[in-house]
């Protein structure tokens, strides 16, 4: 089998603030007639640039190649196509999109999703609901309580400095946990907006809430302020990961950081290839991977991998991801609920079940 074509395509929102607000989506062609699908989001006006990487650069390091060699493509790719380490940033965003239509094809091709190829299997997949809504407290406190009574037994908020103010994160905090009751896991995420003593200072304040995990505390450049942190953490995991790419920064934020938990998103670290390499690293060192954002790739690594303990969901209502979830359709996955929250079932179709809605394809794409 060899790659005939890399086709990338942009995709607009309704709307320019979101840093969401295009989507590139990838198609690698085969000789097969097997067709894979990635995507990346984009930054307003950034989808045209990543469009250029993907078609004018990265393709030429894969064309007529294997697609199943997903290694060795995606070592040409990051270390040739822009050479002395020009595969980071957008970049290796650029190169997650190709890879992740690699991976595509590898499951098409055997007929198997793409979690089948991972090497083991579990039924249902847990997960953590994503509750980080930019709306006041009492607002934020009721969203939280309907998602509970959906049977959510694992929630986030936002605290971030850009949104509210720390007092403003307490109060979030406050609220939302006598909205939820004492038994329903309560995380906080505040996106590295923190600096070491402001972390520390809310982590005492916030001990009467029992917040199960504190999120992205400091910059993702601060190793050490992650170890400060988690030094003075008393009972409340410090995760972090969601701004980090490559084994070496993760190596880092796990040997140096002591993290308890790491977020590493298949988009931001440069695909399935680079992301599996994280796990198992994380997995030696006995920490436990809760990969951020990217429902539809992340649920296919939660159901071939033991060592990933949720994956975050995100429900219809948020905003953020709107534009995403109307676009791209699949895997197709069903909810159970069950007394220790809400699972969704293992994906089933060929390959990662990507798909796109093709009116909101055909009215949101950019140019011809």
């Amino acid at each position: 089998m060899k790659i005939t074509k890399v086709q990338a395509r942009r995709h607009s929102g309704d709307t320019m603030e979101s840093y969401l607000a295009e989507i590139v989506v990838v198609e690698v062609s085969t000789d097969a007639d097997i067709v894979g699908i990635g995507f990346a989001n984009a930054p307003p006006r950034v989808g045209a640039l990543f469009q250029e990487l993907i078609e004018n650069v990265l393709a030429l390091r894969v064309l007529g190649a294997d697609p199943r060699l997903t290694t060795d493509l995606w070592e040409k790719m990051y270390r040739e196509a822009i050479p002395r380490r020009g595969g980071e940033g957008i970049v290796r965003v650029c190169i997650a999109a190709i890879d992740m239509a690699l991976w595509d094809i590898k499951g098409k091709a055997l007929g198997v999703p793409v979690a089948r190829l991972l090497g083991g299997h579990r039924d249902l997949i847990p997960t953590y609901a994503n509750c980080a809504h930019h709306m006041p407290a009492d607002e934020l406190a009721e969203r939280a309580a309907s998602y509970v009574a959906r049977g959510h037994r694992a929630l986030k908020i936002r605290g971030t400095r850009s949104f509210v103010t720390p007092a403003e994160a307490t109060e979030r905090v406050r609220q939302v946990r006598a909205a939820i009751g004492s038994d329903v896991r309560l995380m906080v995420d505040v996106n590295g907006s923190w600096d070491v003593d402001t972390a520390i200072q809310q982590l005492k304040i916030w001990e009467p809430y029992d917040v199960y995990w504190l999120e992205e505390p400091v910059p993702p450049e601060d190793i050490p302020g992650y170890a400060r942190v988690r030094a003075r953490a008393g009972n409340t995991y410090i995760v972090g990961g969601e701004q980090h790419a490559g084994l070496l920064e993760f190596r880092a934020l796990i040997e140096q950081g002591h993290v308890d938990i790491v977020q590493p998103n298949a988009l931001i670290t440069g695909g399935i290839t680079d992301w599996l390499r994280i796990h198992a690293f994380a997995t030696a060192s006995g920490v436990p991977v809760s990969p951020w954002d990217l429902q539809p790739v992340h649920i296919h690594l939660a159901t071939g991998l033991p060592n990933v303990k949720w994956i975050e969901y995100f429900m219809a209502d948020h905003a953020l991801l709107s534009f995403q979830t109307k676009l791209i359709v699949g895997p197709v996955t069903r909810e159970e609920v069950t007394d220790e929250g809400v699972f969704l079932r293992a994906p089933e179709q060929p390959g990662l079940g990507l798909d796109l809605d093709p009116e909101i394809a055909e009215r949101s794409l950019v140019g011809s």
